[in-house]
């Protein structure tokens, strides 16, 4: 699994940006299974998405979500992600009821993979929290379709249109999901909570990875604390700070997935009020805590977003960055709410690290 992702170029149209990433997926032989597009979502509208994976040539023909804040400015492009797999790693589309793709499947000699993108309810008129109820059971229904379980859910992205007008209705709905399915007593996965609108205008869009090893024991996969903050779930939150994936025995890489991080202190609240460079600077720091608590640093980095609620603001990126003696991350800019209002940036991302010989 590949990650390719760029910033548009000033004045770049959004066919353009994705054209640029298609063309380098075909350049390393690779195909496009999922992606997502930071940009005003009214573009996503009227570009459509191809209902199937029948036609190679399209742009489209995976599941792509358009993503930005209920105000991202009108013609916005700012970035994208396509997440790609070998063309000959016989990996096979899965497609919904209506035909189109959502997501894709694969394996390696260690665990089968199932990468599911841009789910969104299918009544976008119905209350928020019954959407993101039904979200979840059709979650559940496309894993087991798929031959996976909840138990094997290792990440999820949630991007909530308005997410501060009802995030808590969403941590109930996700907390009694958990609670109903057991997943607190298993692996809870990593995850993304921000708030961005949708093409579909639906309260919510889905991205999740599930991974089910082949054999008991032939691949460890383990929730990660973080050093410097407490479990999400201390406020109700349901999601692991991180997770790490690996090939049982120490053979293979190793992958950390880090959700969502923001500015919040060990005991759970908001850190540095209205202060963006400090938030930022805490953030980065927690991150890089859990980077060391796994034997690695920000040279692991193979992806990763960088959420704000105000363009304006990303321009703070570099200045602390580099203040704080950061390499160049191979990072992407989103213009979405975080799930406070006094949180002013957030930062996921993925690390590897290849086994010692």
């Amino acid at each position: 699994m590949v990650s390719l992702s760029a910033n548009a170029h000033s004045g770049e149209s959004l066919e353009a940006l994705i054209g640029r990433l298609s063309a380098e997926a075909r350049r390393l032989g690779l195909v496009p299974v999922q992606a997502n597009v930071f940009c005003d979502p009214a573009l996503g509208r009227r570009l459509g998405r191809a209902p199937a994976a029948s036609n190679p040539n399209s742009a489209l023909a995976f599941p792509m979500a358009f993503l930005g804040r209920h105000d991202t400015p009108p013609g916005c492009v700012l970035s994208a992600r396509f997440t790609a797999l070998p063309a000959k790693s016989g990996f096979r589309f899965v497609f919904d009821e209506r035909g189109a793709v959502c997501g894709a499947k694969w394996e390696t000699s260690d665990a089968r993979y199932l990468l599911l993108g841009a789910l969104t309810p299918p009544d976008a008129s119905a209350p928020r929290g019954q959407q993101a109820a039904v979200m979840w059971r059709s979650l559940k229904k496309r894993l087991e379709d798929a031959g996976f379980t909840l138990g094997n859910l290792v990440r999820t992205w949630f991007y909530n249109d308005h997410i501060l007008d009802w995030y808590d209705d969403f941590n109930r709905v996700r907390n009694a999901f958990f609670t109903e399915h057991n997943i607190f007593g298993t692996l809870v996965p990593a995850s993304t909570g921000v708030g961005a609108s949708n093409a579909d205008g639906a309260a919510l869009s889905l991205d999740a990875l599930a991974i089910a090893p082949k054999i008991k024991n032939s691949m460890r996969i383990e929730a990660v604390t973080s050093p410097l903050q407490c479990a999400a779930y201390d406020y109700k939150s349901a999601f692991s700070r991180a997770v790490e994936c690996a090939a049982a025995g120490g053979n293979g890489a190793r992958h950390l997935l880090v959700s969502g991080t923001a500015s919040i202190e060990p005991g759970g609240k908001t850190a540095h009020q209205d202060d963006l460079d400090a938030q930022i600077d805490l953030s980065l720091r927690v991150v890089e805590a859990i980077l060391e608590s796994r034997g690695m640093d920000w040279s692991d980095t193979s992806r990763a977003i960088l959420y704000f609620p105000k363009v304006e603001w990303m321009n703070r990126w570099e200045a602390r960055r580099e203040a704080l003696g950061l390499p160049q991350l191979p990072a992407i800019f989103a213009h979405c709410d975080i799930c406070r209002d006094d949180l002013l940036f957030e930062i996921e991302m993925d690390a590897r690290k290849e086994a010692v010989a």
